[in-house]
């Protein structure tokens, strides 16, 4: 059995002043004209198809035609859970219909995962849907339940599956979060960006859970990554939807299924209609690439190098980048300045770092007693110095 899992649309994003309607309009074809060439068995939407919970009209349309084009013209069936960023409400919308045209759609957290089973040439593959679940709402799905974390609402439902979740050896689930083996990002490679939304590490889910699972499609982190293992992937979004992506590969995933629940996993990268990146430089050094005409489409973010003001230079940017994002302005002498504090600071013990800052903002030494306090901090930290 062979799936395309994608995640993350976000219909309707828009990048600063700008819509993304058309970009995602965009790939959405390229798409299409893979699944055209390279025949697949389904389709496993991740979440977030939309980036608000009560989207635009034309993001509505978009999203309209692509599982259209998705699952009526192509008669592929597509298998869709809520994440973050959607309305449970809206796009639970019409769902048991759906569910007679190849379209599954969990919107709503519910103590019984939806299951969707699939046929291939070796038997059955369930699949369990599991829309974007929160503490609160897992608390009111288990009252019985002591549920504090992201953690445990997830744990809970795992568990009120546990029967349902064996009944077939080759299985699949599409969820929404954050997941990291041992529950630690810190370390677990786990990248992140801007566009993502956090909650200081209280939304974090132990990816250990996902254990037996043959494969398991995560969506929510816009980088393609594995979390915790080979079986638990996020595909990442289709397209960067923020300056903190630039570097970042965008690909959605091909996953082939084997009669004994094996897994391989290819990337399937499309070129976008235009680039997120950055550039800094001069005036002169961001008007040369073409004298001051345009030099390219791309959504850019401008650091620009001044001393002092530069007289009509956003309309002279504007020439070259017509989609820049924002100019910032930034004095050479003062980021050769930054860069030799932050190499001065990293060579600093912690005390020696604090008593420099107190000084700074003081104007004073830190007293004895103090000092020894810190002192005694900064050895318990691991950082420690010798007491005078």
């Amino acid at each position: 059995m062979r799936l395309l899992h994608l995640s993350d649309l976000h219909f309707g994003k828009n990048l600063y002043e700008y819509s993304l309607l058309p970009d995602q309009r965009h790939w959405c074809g390229q798409l299409l004209e893979y699944l055209d060439r390279v025949p697949h068995d389904g389709v496993l939407i991740a979440g977030d198809l939309y980036d608000r919970s009560v989207p635009s009209g034309d993001a509505v349309d978009l999203c309209d035609w692509f599982l259209g084009e998705l699952a009526g013209e192509r008669r592929l069936p597509v298998l869709c859970i809520a994440g973050n960023h959607d309305s449970p409400q809206r796009l639970g919308f019409g769902s048991r219909l759906y569910r007679a045209g190849g379209l599954y759609m969990a919107a709503r957290p519910q103590r019984r995962l939806e299951r969707v089973t699939l046929r291939d040439q070796w038997g059955e593959v369930d699949f369990f849907l599991l829309p974007y679940l929160s503490p609160g709402d897992a608390r009111t799905l288990f009252p019985d339940r002591e549920i504090r974390t992201f953690d445990d609402a997830f744990g809970a439902v795992l568990e009120e599956n546990r029967e349902e979740l064996e009944r077939c050896p080759r299985r699949v689930l599409l969820a929404h979060g954050f997941f990291a083996r041992g529950g630690d990002p810190e370390h677990s490679g786990l990248v992140t960006c801007d566009s993502e939304i956090q909650v200081g590490g209280l939304d974090l889910i132990d990816a250990g859970q996902l254990a037996g699972f043959s494969y398991c499609a995560l969506g929510h982190l816009h980088s393609c990554q594995e979390a915790g293992g080979p079986r638990a992937r996020y595909c990442g979004s289709p397209l960067k939807y923020s300056v903190s992506e630039e570097h970042q590969e965008k690909c959605v995933l091909s996953v082939t299924l084997n009669g004994g629940g094996e897994v391989s996993v290819e990337r399937v990268s499309f070129p976008p209609l235009r680039e997120v990146r950055s550039v800094r430089g001069t005036m002169e050094e961001l008007l040369a690439p073409t004298g001051g005409t345009l030099a390219s489409e791309d959504y850019v973010q401008i650091t620009l190098l001044t001393q002092g003001t530069e007289v009509g230079a956003a309309q002279r940017l504007r020439n070259v980048y017509p989609n820049y994002l924002q100019i910032r302005y930034q004095n050479p002498a003062q980021r050769r300045l930054e860069l030799e504090g932050h190499g001065e600071l990293a060579r600093m013990s912690l005390g020696e770092a604090y008593r420099k800052f107190y000084l700074q903002v003081t104007g004073h030494p830190l007293e004895p007693e103090p000092g020894r306090i810190l002192d005694k901090l900064a050895r318990e930290a691991g950082e420690g110095r010798d007491e005078p």
